[in-house]
């Protein structure tokens, strides 16, 4: 009888690498869902009270720094999560060093809603601001840990490992958001202002259009 390729161990082999990668994608959709969800709580509920001068609608106007901080953080995570989901999906197995990775990964995610409240209360602080900004650069440093040991490691199909490969480098996010924490110090609004510059890429690609 030929051979067909494929052995009962090395099919066993097959299924475990899928589940573990289903499972580690599962666990990162429910951390980002719930970050996600938390955000709302940074945003503080107004309290009326009988002496109390100024009505609903000027103590949530007087909230707008809660209300931005809450819209780029969401913004954030929701960038975080679609490049997390685009990286895993490339992913043929999965091996100790990313699951801590991604872990660790996991751990800051779930902590970007605590700068986003100090940030939305304290904005105009530049400890505030160096906070948020460190958080960010945090995460992005250890997803680009996670790009360059799944390349050097070869646990990327052959998709995943051109789709990183034509990536900008992982160090743009977290050097931007780096280089932002000492301008804080001289002008925090400065600071969120340069965070624009991670749009450049985007409009770079955009204006290219599709290479041949």
């Amino acid at each position: 009888m030929p051979e067909t390729g494929h052995t009962p161990q090395s099919s066993e082999r097959g299924e475990e690498r899928l589940f573990g990668t289903a499972r580690t994608v599962a666990l990162s959709d429910g951390v980002f869902a719930i970050a996600l969800t938390l955000l709302v709580l940074t945003i503080s509920t107004p309290e009326l009270s009988a002496g109390h001068g100024g009505g609903l609608g000027d103590q949530l106007l007087d909230r707008d720094g809660e209300f931005l901080s809450y819209a780029l953080s969401f913004a954030v995570i929701g960038l975080m999560w679609v490049r997390h989901h685009r990286f895993f999906r490339g992913v043929a197995r999965v091996d100790g060093r990313l699951t801590a990775l991604n872990l660790l990964y996991l751990g800051l995610v779930a902590f970007v809603p605590y700068p986003t409240r100090i940030l939305g209360t304290y904005g105009d602080q530049a400890v505030a601001v160096g906070l948020y900004a460190a958080t960010v650069a945090a995460v992005g440093l250890v997803a680009g840990l996670m790009r360059l040991h799944a390349e050097r490691d070869d646990l990327l199909t052959d998709p995943g490992r051109r789709h990183v490969a034509g990536r900008e480098s992982w160090l743009v996010v977290p050097g931007v958001f780096l280089l932002s924490i000492p301008i804080a110090f001289a002008s925090p609004t400065a600071a969120m202002l340069s965070w624009l510059l991670l749009l450049v890429p985007a409009v770079r690609r955009r204006t290219a259009g599709p290479t041949t």
